[in-house]
């Protein structure tokens, strides 16, 4: 399965919203519709979320290590890509 560069695209831009440096740099996809493997979204998402709990640790009321704003983008940004299992 491959994800739409439309639907990466938007999840890089969630993700850098909430504050990822590491979205922040990676490239915009530009495939001409071929789209792109679903293990770069995995590589996206999972960049991030190290990232986050990295930023959040040591902050209450986390949840899977991050806080809720980062948690919440995480998530919309896999939802996006379609993304269930990373």
């Amino acid at each position: 399965m491959s994800i739409s560069d439309g639907d990466y695209n938007r999840a890089l831009e969630i993700l850098v919203g909430a504050g990822s440096r590491t979205a922040d740099v990676s490239h915009v996809k530009h495939t001409q519709g071929k789209g792109s493997p679903d293990g770069h979204g995995v590589a996206l998402l999972a960049q991030a979320r190290n990232e986050f709990r990295v930023i959040n640790a040591g902050q209450p009321n986390l949840q899977a290590d991050m806080n809720a704003a980062h948690y919440n983008a995480i998530h919309a940004a896999a939802v996006r890509m379609g993304i269930t299992n990373w």
